[in-house]
């Protein structure tokens, strides 16, 4: 019997809910469409231990913001099988730089997060879009968040909850 609870148990570890609001995407202004079609670069996050911040990490900026993804890439049908897994962003103004931001990810404590990490850390992919304009950053990730909704951030623009005042039923 405890074969059964483990394989129950361990698919359940393994479940995530995937959301795509594609049609919030044609309400985007055509500015942040255009600036997402950027290239984007990537770096596996971890080494091949799965320990430490992959020694590519030099190559991300570390005197920029930007956006960044996490994207969870299983290569089990090669180019084909990816889920974005966390969208984030890295301002200047807060002194944070792309680089400093993926390495805090190593030991962040978040619930989501630290699944994330734990559970597919060695498929994990940081992808990054340096941008200078700090304002541009956070209307870039904000929409990216509300389009696609990816399960490991805890925060969705659109799923925000706005407390109405005390009112009575009659």
């Amino acid at each position: 019997m405890s074969d059964i609870v483990d394989m129950c148990k361990r698919a359940k570890e393994l479940t995530l809910d995937f959301q795509l609001n594609i049609d919030k995407w044609d309400s985007v202004n055509q500015e942040i469409k255009n600036i997402v079609s950027a290239d984007w670069k990537e770096i596996k996050f971890l080494d091949e231990d799965g320990i430490n911040v992959n020694k590519d990490i030099v190559k991300v900026p570390d005197d920029m913001g930007g956006v960044y993804v996490f994207l969870l890439k299983p290569n089990i049908i090669p180019g084909m099988h990816l889920y974005i897994m966390y969208i984030g962003r890295a301002r200047r103004k807060k002194e944070f730089s792309l680089r400093k931001r993926c390495k805090e990810y190593l030991k962040d404590t978040r619930p989501k997060i630290a699944y994330m990490r734990e559970m597919w850390g060695k498929d994990l992919y940081f992808y990054y879009l340096p941008l200078e304009n700090d304002e541009i950053i956070e209307r870039v990730e904000r929409e990216l968040n509300r389009v696609i909704i990816p399960p490991c951030n805890s925060q969705i623009p659109d799923q925000y909850v706005t407390i109405m005042p005390d009112m009575g039923a009659f």
